[in-house]
């Protein structure tokens, strides 16, 4: 069985590995779509994709490098600068990061600087869905029976990732901290488990991933 994303999750600031993140890792991931666009979509550099240079070997005057790669059909861009480069340009310029019809997205934020870490789905049917991680996504509207997004809630709900009855939100948290290594580990892993989104552990933690420096609207 592929390994889970909750070793991602659980990741925080602190001293770095050898040759791989840091932490306080981000995600952005679509589907059906070529690694090469996302990555140029979020304002990487041809010619850096193009040489494939492996995270650990990758040496940039700029901000942190993101890691970059595929999974099943999925194109996924990992950070750990502490956000996302889609979520800030889609807060800069929603109609210039929104994805057409048809296109489906998710972006696990770490937010680390302002807090909480937030999901964003946008199953396909137009609509951006920003959550705080713990939320319930079947408050949202077009959560209608069957679709994508309500398939996304019920496996977070069924993973433990949104608050159970009977507990308020403190003593949830709590209890994840102590038991299962907290909410962002529990989210990612659900995410990765109902999507069926695999990254290689070994390949992150040694910097094996091709890397690329996004240009978002702040850099």
């Amino acid at each position: 069985m592929a390994e889970g994303l909750r070793w991602i999750g659980q990741h925080t600031f602190g001293k770095p590995g050898a040759d791989g993140m840091l932490g306080g890792i981000s995600m952005t991931a679509m589907r059906g779509v070529p690694v090469r666009d996302l990555l140029l979509r979020l304002g990487a550099d041809e010619e850096e994709i193009s040489s494939g240079t492996p995270y650990r070997d990758f040496r940039s005057n700029r901000v942190a490098p993101c890691m970059y790669g595929t999974s099943g059909g999925w194109a996924y861009v990992l950070e750990d600068r502490g956000s996302c480069t889609w979520c800030e340009w889609f807060f800069e310029d929603e109609h210039k990061m929104r994805p057409t019809t048809g296109d489906e997205l998710i972006c696990l934020n770490a937010n680390v600087a302002v807090n909480p870490s937030y999901l964003v789905y946008v199953p396909g049917d137009g609509n951006v869905y920003l959550n705080n991680f713990g939320d319930d996504l079947t408050a949202r509207p077009h959560a209608v029976e069957g679709s994508k997004l309500v398939a996304l809630s019920e496996g977070l709900k069924v993973a433990g990732a949104t608050c159970p009855e009977g507990y308020t939100v403190p003593q949830w948290h709590d209890l994840l901290d102590a038991q299962e290594g907290g909410l962002r580990g529990v989210v990612w892993q659900a995410v990765g488990e109902i999507l069926g989104i695999r990254i290689p552990r070994a390949d992150v933690e040694q910097g094996r991933l091709p890397a690329a420096t996004l240009t978002g609207p702040y850099t």
